[in-house]
């Protein structure tokens, strides 16, 4: 399974999926071909994400994710390949 770990200690949850997508959608066109399969397994999550997240909604029920705080965050794939939240070890 693939976790992505966010960092929502200066930015809300959009806004650090955006900047996780930029970094690994430059990664890919930098790797080598070793490195892409893991890569494009990550960009497939981050843009499901994107497209499926409703951001308002996820900053006002859960403030942590609104950003300003020491949060764990990671962004999975349930069993059925959609993109989820778990935060401080908890499953959204």
């Amino acid at each position: 399974m693939v976790g992505i770990e966010l960092d929502v200690s200066h930015h809300c949850i959009e806004t650090a999926i955006r900047r996780r997508y930029n970094r690994t959608l430059s990664a890919y066109f930098n790797a080598g071909a070793d490195n892409r399969p893991a890569l494009e397994a990550r960009l497939e999550l981050l843009t499901a994400a994107l497209e499926s997240f409703d951001f308002s909604f996820l900053r006002r029920t859960y403030p942590e994710l609104a950003g300003g705080g020491a949060h764990d965050v990671c962004l999975e794939a349930d069993p059925q390949h959609h993109p989820r939240i778990r935060l401080n070890g908890v499953r959204l």
